[in-house]
């Protein structure tokens, strides 16, 4: 049987392919961790309706100034609601890619808002995430596919 799956009458633990992913910057500095199940074939379309929704998690921040900072101007309170407001929606649609753990890996050390190289922080962030997506649904799908083969690729050469 594929894993080793232990179980006790007040538990039961099996594995569910969860892989520990660290995030890094540039300077190769851990700035968190999160966890991902490459084989979790819902992931995609839970990225995809995120990326999707990316224009109404910002719209708060339609009229307002961001600082370098990713912060708004402090003494204006219509401004810091905007911008907690968009954050609140960013952590919620991020979390629901990866079912709870992105927002605080990915933002936890730096503000989603802030802006580098002229986009915001977390849209590079998404980007990254939906490439690294891709690339290791992409192998697990290329080891199912080597896996059938044997067994059924015999069939579709036309042998007996």
């Amino acid at each position: 049987m594929a894993g080793e799956n232990k179980q006790t009458a007040l538990e039961i633990v099996i594995d569910e392919g969860s892989q520990r992913v660290p995030i890094k910057n540039l300077a190769g500095e851990e700035i968190g961790v999160f966890y991902f199940r490459p084989t979790d074939i819902g992931i995609i379309q839970r990225y995809n309706d995120t990326v999707s929704k990316f224009d109404e998690i910002v719209a708060p921040l339609e009229n307002i100034d961001i600082s370098a900072e990713g912060t708004a101007d402090a003494d204006d309170d219509a401004a810091m609601k905007a911008l907690d407001e968009a954050e609140k929606r960013l952590f919620e649609a991020c979390d629901y890619i990866f079912g709870g753990n992105m927002s605080e890996a990915f933002f936890g050390k730096m503000h989603p808002f802030s802006p580098i190289g002229g986009v915001f922080y977390c849209e590079t962030a998404l980007e990254k995430v939906g490439s690294f997506i891709a690339s290791q649904f992409d192998q697990e799908t290329k080891k199912v596919s080597k896996r059938l083969n044997k067994y059924v690729g015999r069939y579709g050469k036309g042998k007996k």
